[in-house]
């Protein structure tokens, strides 16, 4: 399967295992483009596709040195997964009460096991894939959370006389998609 179909099958199951945490299910949740993923709001999960490069030891990337012929390259991707929560503030700026913090804190560390739990569950067995370390966001604007960094195997491969589907055929829009005629 290719990048999309595994950045929405890990969104899928994220979204899946959220909903048994702490803090609960988030309101809003996407495969998101880009470079990185901007603090939106709070209640959202995005898993956006990174980069995409070849290896011939997953999750490496290919060493031009390593480039062997009889080799089978491979191709990997790089999906991040993010949650953001809200960071409730003080009406004062003072600083949170310290049973506000530790709360926020379980909060965001029972999000990185669903992160956890929903990767591990969410490719195909014989799917070869590679968790990255967690990493806390915020607080900064109301919004805390955090992301992790899934290096997962996708197939790019097509013979060059096989005619490619379109994509929207393969993977269905989502409905208000501003690109179909409604």
């Amino acid at each position: 399967m290719d990048v999309y179909g595994k950045a929405t099958q890990l969104l899928n199951e994220l979204t899946s295992r959220l909903e048994s945490t702490r803090a609960g299910q988030v309101e809003y949740a996407a495969v998101h483009p880009g470079d990185m993923v901007p603090a939106y709001g709070c209640e959202t999960a995005f898993v956006r596709p990174g980069q995409i490069y070849p290896t011939v030891a997953f999750p490496a990337p290919l060493n031009p040195a390593q480039i062997d012929a009889s080799q089978p390259v491979l191709y990997v991707a790089d999906l991040e997964v993010v949650v953001f929560r809200c960071y409730r503030g003080t009406s004062d700026n003072s600083m949170p009460q310290l049973q506000e913090l530790d709360s926020l804190a379980r909060d965001a560390l029972d999000d990185a096991r669903a992160m956890m739990r929903a990767v591990s569950c969410a490719f195909d067995r014989g799917t070869p894939f590679f968790c990255g370390p967690w990493i806390p966001r915020g607080p900064s604007g109301g919004i805390h959370g955090g992301s992790m960094t899934v290096t997962v195997g996708v197939d790019l491969w097509c013979p060059c006389d096989v005619v490619i589907p379109e994509f929207d055929s393969v993977f269905a829009p989502v409905d208000g998609d501003p690109r179909i005629e409604q």
